[in-house]
């Protein structure tokens, strides 16, 4: 089966799928986008990561004219023509064609555009080398990395710096010289027992698998800290990973060419984000998607 894609409702393959020139997600960037997995067929976390498509386009000033369950049918709909396997389904909305290629939100009358795409759940990585980056994360004061838009020259950018140093993936200091992420990834460090992951503040994508993991781990009685972490936290951790949506827990090999140790804080981490992922395929499992459809439509009203 091709890889599918959905355009404002008919879905064609993704080699048949196009925009206008004049969209403003083709053009600048403008647009936001939420990435939702499948976990033994059923969507996961999707509340969570329609709120945050939500949260995002109040950040850019766009109106979103679908309720939550338009999007889960339009995502359901995709989803079983793309198959049986696990999916990811990535779901993108431009703030619609423009009448000129001006930036002026007055070149842009909408509707928005709406774009899924349907793609096969990636194999999780076996090595996630991090190096350091000269480049900074955007500043949360000029484009607030917690806005989660499809503005990615920054990130695109940061991967191609790492890749070019022999890394799989880079790790983003601030202006203030602190952590912040990876180019999609949350980051984690384990100190003396504790758990430690940037804050907020430090310029960061809220991620929901690091919400639901911090979570998890206080649940457990861990001790997690979301405080600012510099450099050198980073090279002297006893283990160091990433959390996201597609790939849950992923240890970290190395950073900046550095091994990190795979001692007895590297074989925790692999099992407790072992448990992680356990638990979270059982959350999945006890979501009806039909129900949630129509909680969905009863709590924001029809389409």
């Amino acid at each position: 089966m091709a890889n599918l894609c959905n355009i404002d409702g008919r879905i064609v393959p993704e080699h048949e799928a196009t925009v206008p020139v004049l969209d403003r997600g083709f053009l600048f960037g403008d647009s936001i986008y939420e990435v939702i997995r499948t976990r033994n067929g059923s969507l996961f976390a999707w509340q969570e990561h329609l709120d945050r498509l939500r949260a995002s386009a109040m950040g850019i000033g766009m109106e979103l004219s679908l309720d939550d369950a338009t999007i889960l049918r339009r995502v359901l709909d995709t989803m079983h023509a793309a198959g049986n396997a696990e999916h990811y389904v990535r779901i993108v909305v431009t703030r619609g064609t423009g009448t000129a290629p001006s930036i002026d939100l007055r070149a842009a009358p909408g509707p928005e555009r709406w774009i899924l795409f349907a793609r096969p759940l990636p194999p999780a990585p076996s090595d996630v080398r991090l190096q350091i980056i000269e480049r900074l994360r955007n500043d949360r004061r000029a484009l607030d990395p917690a806005v989660k838009s499809g503005n990615y020259l920054n990130n695109v950018l940061g991967l191609a710096e790492a890749k070019q140093a022999g890394a799989t993936d880079c790790l983003f200091l601030n202006t203030s010289d602190h952590v912040t992420e990876a180019s999609t990834s949350n980051v984690f460090f384990v100190k003396n027992g504790t758990w430690l992951t940037p804050p907020a503040h430090a310029g960061i994508l809220l991620g929901v698998t690091r919400a639901l993991l911090i979570d998890f781990l206080r649940a457990r009685g861990e001790r997690v800290e979301e405080r600012d972490l510099t450099r050198n936290d980073a090279l002297t951790a006893d283990a160091v990973f990433t959390s996201s949506t597609l790939r849950d827990v992923a240890l970290v090999t190395h950073v900046d060419g550095i091994a990190m140790p795979q001692g007895e804080a590297a074989q925790r981490v692999l099992a407790i984000g072992a448990e992680f992922s356990q638990q979270c395929d059982r959350r999945a499992k006890d979501v009806d998607m039909p129900s949630a459809i129509q909680l969905a439509q009863r709590a924001k009203g029809p389409a």
